[in-house]
């Protein structure tokens, strides 16, 4: 609410397809997926074109390997010196502690254990609401 009441538009179920680059090849925006297709690409009845969504900016938060993500690397070299990416599974859990257990704000980092020395991993451990 806070980003949209600024003029930030957000289009949320929309996948973003192909990425726009204006005339001078910095990115102008994203084109979103054509709709109602058939599963070999062919026009269906309710058929509609993928919008072109353009701005000043263009935020990329599709993870850290997302397909557009992947081109702009490729296009700009933006891994150039930079060393192999290392990729990890996270999992997320949510659990109700008793309230004298609880400390709120409370964050807790952890790195390595049980894992062994050659394993990179960790924790993050948050007190919420």
């Amino acid at each position: 609410a806070r980003a949209e009441a600024l003029g930030v538009e957000i289009y949320p179920g929309f996948a973003a397809d192909e990425i726009l680059f204006d005339d001078t090849g910095a990115v102008a925006g994203i084109a979103t997926g054509d709709m109602g297709v058939d599963k070999n690409g062919v026009p269906k009845s309710e058929f509609t074109r993928g919008m072109e969504l353009r701005g000043r900016y263009t935020v990329f938060a599709e993870g850290a390997r997302g397909h557009l993500t992947k081109q702009l690397i490729a296009k700009y070299g933006l891994d150039a010196g930079s060393d192999v990416p290392k990729f990890g599974i996270g999992l997320k859990e949510l659990w109700k502690v008793k309230p004298e257990k609880h400390k709120p704000g409370l964050v807790q980092h952890g790195f390595g254990w049980p894992l062994d020395s050659k394993t990179g991993g960790g924790a993050f451990l948050y007190h919420m609401e």
